[in-house]
């Protein structure tokens, strides 16, 4: 016998909107402190051509969440990109880069 747990709903009529949940969104600065911390971390990791990326990105991202949303879309894909490319050892700058989207409403 298999189970499978969770939720489950039935939606009936024609204005069901189903089930809207919220939660509380983090505070981005702190996701911030989070994601600085990461980089830097993986900055001591990688190659020097892509230190010297990271360190271009980490003055962009340094300046926090209240600048130029195209300027901050372009830091945080770059150092998501290296922390992809390097692997394992990425994944923390990675998960940190989604909390700040998220953070964010990115």
């Amino acid at each position: 016998m298999n189970y499978v747990g969770g939720d489950q709903y039935n939606q009936y009529g024609e204005h069901s909107v189903g089930r809207i949940e919220h939660h509380g969104g983090r505070d981005p600065d702190a996701a911030f402190r989070d994601l600085l911390r990461a980089v830097q971390l993986l900055r001591a990791q990688v190659p020097p051509a892509d230190r010297r990326l990271v360190d271009e990105q980490l003055q962009v991202l340094a300046a926090g969440p209240g600048q130029d949303p195209g300027t901050l879309r372009r830091a945080l894909g770059a150092v998501a990109g290296v922390a992809t490319v390097v692997g394992q050892v990425g994944a923390p700058v990675i998960q940190a880069v989604r909390q700040v989207a998220a953070a964010l409403g990115m």
